[in-house]
């Protein structure tokens, strides 16, 4: 029995620019954001509140201590959910929107001057029209089975649109098709292991990795220089659950029917895939994927 593995992700443009794979967008990584959302408040309004009484020599500790007595966890709960209800994957209006109300809220706050930088990136999008599945495929030829093409949605969010698809970002384009091997977490002493204590060749097979231990992009790389034709990435309830707790959205624990999403690019240097290690900023020369005009 074959393994048939459909991927097809697209470097795409944000909803309502003009066509090409690049354009110009705001980005903003919200998880860093809601906490230096919270730091913004706490200092902007400790500086109004306490910057005149403090004398020099303990103000740091003031504040430090002023500071921990407004961490409320109710706070932190709204924050995350005011940024958390609606998808905003990078680029989209959605995303903008979480951005620009970070800016108005700090300007409220007190803070002098609150800016939004423009970078030029080049970001890779799920094709919704052609998403990604596994298909299991029996002796005559015939798909016996496939995967689901979207996650169960939790109660409470059935209204949500614009939900993103399990896609890995970046991930090569393709439809491969071979006998499956598991390869654990898809390290290079796992598929040493393999080919040297198991004589198994994982040439020509579609390799079945579990999440953990190292980067996705690195199993990725180690599943292609071993020759395999496709991979498998899943979170496997070892590494993703913790013991009593509950899967969400009774608690945080991934649940059955929940994909983790990222990106599998490596690249020599930080940033943009076009500008690694330089900032994606509109005068800076490009090229190491191709061509961004």
């Amino acid at each position: 029995m074959w393994t048939s593995l459909r991927t097809s992700t697209e470097p795409t443009y944000p909803r309502g620019g003009s066509c090409g794979p690049r354009t110009r967008f705001w980005v903003l990584a919200v998880g860093i954001a809601v906490i230096l959302f919270l730091l913004g408040f706490l200092i902007g309004w400790l500086a109004n509140k306490h910057g005149h009484q403090l004398p020099r020599t303990d103000a740091h500790e003031k504040m430090l201590e002023a500071f921990m007595k407004e961490m409320k966890a109710e706070s932190i709960k709204q924050f995350l959910h005011n940024f958390t209800q609606q998808p905003h994957l990078a680029g989209t209006q959605e995303n903008l929107r979480l951005a620009e109300q970070i800016q108005a809220n700090w300007k409220a706050f007190g803070l002098d001057s609150v800016q939004m930088a423009p970078y030029d990136v080049l970001l890779s999008y799920p094709n919704k029209t052609n998403p990604n599945y596994i298909s299991l495929i029996d002796e005559r030829g015939q798909e016996i089975f496939n995967s689901s093409l979207s996650e169960p949605v939790p109660a409470g969010y059935e209204t949500v649109e614009d939900i993103v698809p399990p896609y890995s970002a970046f991930s090569a384009q393709g439809e491969p098709e071979g006998d499956l091997v598991y390869v654990n977490y898809g390290r290079i002493e796992d598929f040493h292991r393999l080919e040297r204590e198991m004589g198994i060749n994982c040439s020509g097979k579609i390799v079945i990795v579990r999440y953990g231990k190292i980067f996705r992009g690195n199993k990725v790389k180690n599943a292609y220089l071993a020759g395999a034709k496709g991979i498998i990435l899943y979170s496997d309830p070892a590494d993703s659950c913790a013991p009593g707790v509950q899967p969400y959205p009774d608690g945080w624990n991934l649940p059955g029917g929940g994909v983790q999403r990222g990106n599998v690019l490596l690249l020599d240097g930080a940033g943009d895939p076009l500008t690694p290690g330089y900032p994606a900023k509109g005068d800076q020369k490009r090229g190491l994927l191709g061509d961004a005009s």
